[in-house]
Formats: C-alpha cells, structure tokens, sequence
C-alpha cells in the first residue's frame, strides 16, 4: 500500500483516495506532489494553506483558459482547482472560519467547470421535507430504451460534486443512468441548509427514488443503490426498507456507526459531531445508538454485495462481517487483501480493480 506519509496513515490515506480521483479527472498526481512537498508531515495549518495555494494557482490557469477561449483546458483546469479547495477544508468542520469560504470556493470552481463540459452534469433538485437535495443525473449511456438507475450516496465527508470523480460517470458509462446527491449531513444540505445527517436515511434517499422513478431514461423497476464509507449505512438500510430497490452494493459496510466510525476512529469524532449536529461527545454518542443496522438488514430481499478492506483502519473491519451475517438475502462479503491491493478504507489502494468488480455486480444483477 503506497503512503505518501509513511508514519501518518490518515493522510496517507486522504493522498491515496486524492490519487484515485485523478483517474476520473479530479486531480493531477504531479500537482498533488508539488503540494504535498510543502506540506509538513501533521501540519495542519501546511495542509489548508498550501491546498489553497495550489488551488489558486489552477483557479488561475482556468480563467486564462477560458478567456483564451479553450474551453477544454479551462473546464480541466476548474474540475482539479475544486478538488483542491475541497481538500484544503478537509480538515475543517463547522465553526472553524476557513470552512465555509473554501468549501464555497470548491463549489464555485466545479460551477465554472461544469459550465464548459459537453454536455455538463444535468443538476437536479429534490423537494425534501420543506428543504432540497442538490445533485446530478447521468443518463444510461447506450441504453436502448429504460434502463437501470443507481443511486450513489456518499459518507461523512462526501457530497454530490466529489461522487462524480468517484465513480458516477462508470456507473452511467455501463448502461446504467445514475443518481448523486447531498443529503442531510453532506455538501450544501449541512452547510447551507444547516441540516444534519439522520438515522432515518432512507427517507432522504427514497425522494432520490423517487425521482429516479420519474426519470423518463429509467426503468422503475430496475433500481439499485451503493454508497461509500458511512454511506455503507446508509445504502443497506435504505434497500431494507424500500421494496423499490432491487441491488445493494455497501461500499465499506458500517453496521453501527457509534462502535464501528466514531469508537474505532477517534480523528473522525469532531467531524462527526458536525455532521450529525451533536454539541459534545456525550449527545453524539447519544444520537448514534439509532445509527445502526441491527434489525433492520434482515429485513433486506434485494441482493447485496459488501465491499471492505482487510486493514480498514477508519472503519471496523468487523461491521462487514456482522452486516453479511445479519442479512437473509442472496449475498456476497468481498474483502480486499493487502496481498491484491485494496486493503485500505474503501479499497482506495485499488479502485482500479475495485470500482469494475462493483459497478459490474451492479450492472449485473439491473439487468
């Protein structure tokens, strides 16, 4: 397993999922080191900083571009300036000052992108509960007639724009339209809605079917669900609870989140409690007893397919285990060993292989 920091694994692993980014377009790995070299080793001033720098500098190739008039060196240049400046707010949460201006700047740089991509990423906008789920939908690419529909749900520290370096346009380039979205705890739904994330997931994630239902490209009865990290909660509850889906893929399964996330992996607490609008540590863990699965992916008929690493370090390798034993419907628990690459959070040493063993299943079993 490549670590970029060799004695800090928790960057090392942020730089490794940076790395697979930039296989979709998201980043460039030269880039990326040319940061990385100026940043020192748990310095977290360094990290914000020096993301910021490099962002701008991009930022500033993009404008050039795009008054130039290359219009494809300017949306290249915009898509790797957002993902910088979202890496440059990883590590803030919520009161720190920097948070929200980066993030905003992130956005905005995925905006301009967008804006000369042909054609762009069709935004989307779901009626939720008095408030909106922002997102995009990728149409089945040489699909004749309906075909399936996927809905990507993201984790703690995900949102719409970054799924569509992290997967999505696969997923639409197999015949399959596909569904990103923020939802409650993610993106601008925490940030600008200030709405948190919730146990009851699938009750987000079934407006999002809903609107996939609609989708004239899609056929309603074809409908399949995969989410990542803390989205594998999210995902398996939803396709035990909604009779609409009909193929699971947990993408790192998380049973229990208080044991499996906050517990197991003290540096996401702080971040956590943001994300579920906790004020302590005491309410968080409090809150997250009701994130849980236990109960409730016995209830799952659909098929699933589990995905972990063998060293997942951020969530208990043992959630995927107690998520497969649980389940009562035709199912599959593929952990990726440290020996064929993949051993990380979310296999991100080996997306590579990891992403086509997922979104074939998928295609698969939506046929």
């Amino acid at each position: 397993m490549f670590n970029y920091f060799p004695e800090n694994r928790v960057w090392s692993f942020y730089v490794q999922r940076l790395i697979d980014e930039a296989m979709h377009g998201g980043a460039d790995f030269n880039e990326m080191h040319r940061t990385l070299r100026r940043v020192r080793d748990g310095n977290f001033e360094d990290w914000h900083q020096e993301w910021v720098r490099t962002a701008q500098h991009v930022e500033g190739l993009a404008e050039a571009a795009e008054k130039a008039g290359h219009r494809v060196t300017a949306r290249d240049a915009f898509f790797r300036a957002f993902s910088y400046y979202r890496t440059a707010q990883f590590f803030l949460h919520g009161p720190d000052p920097r948070q929200l201006p980066t993030y905003l700047k992130a956005t905005d740089c995925f905006r301009r992108g967008n804006s000369l991509r042909t054609p762009p990423f069709e935004k989307v906008e779901i009626a939720f509960e008095g408030a909106t789920l922002p997102g995009y939908f990728l149409p089945p690419q040489g699909a004749n007639g309906r075909a399936p529909g996927v809905l990507f749900l993201g984790g703690a520290d995900t949102f719409a724009e970054q799924l569509l370096f992290m997967g999505a346009t696969r997923i639409a380039e197999r015949g399959m339209g596909c569904l990103v979205i923020s939802g409650p705890g993610q993106g601008d739904v925490l940030r600008l809605q200030m709405i948190p994330s919730r146990p009851d997931y699938e009750k987000p994630a079934g407006a999002a079917l809903s609107y996939l239902e609609g989708r004239p490209e899609v056929d309603a009865q074809r409908l399949g669900v995969i989410g990542i990290s803390m989205g594998g909660y999210y995902a398996p509850r939803t396709a035990s609870l909604d009779p609409r889906v009909k193929a699971c893929v947990a993408w790192g399964a998380s049973y229990d989140l208080l044991e499996d996330l906050y517990t197991y992996y003290p540096p996401i607490q702080a971040h956590l409690r943001w994300v579920i609008g906790a004020a302590d540590d005491a309410e968080a863990r409090q809150k997250l007893r009701a994130f849980t699965l236990k109960g409730v992916v016995s209830q799952m008929t659909c098929p699933l397919l589990i995905c972990t690493g063998a060293d997942d370090f951020i969530t208990r390798p043992e959630a995927a285990a107690k998520t497969y034993e649980e389940a009562r419907c035709p199912k599959e628990l593929k952990v990726w060993t440290a020996e064929e690459g993949g051993s990380s959070h979310c296999m991100a040493d080996n997306r590579s292989e990891a992403l086509p063993y997922m979104h074939d299943w998928l295609a698969d079993r939506l046929k």
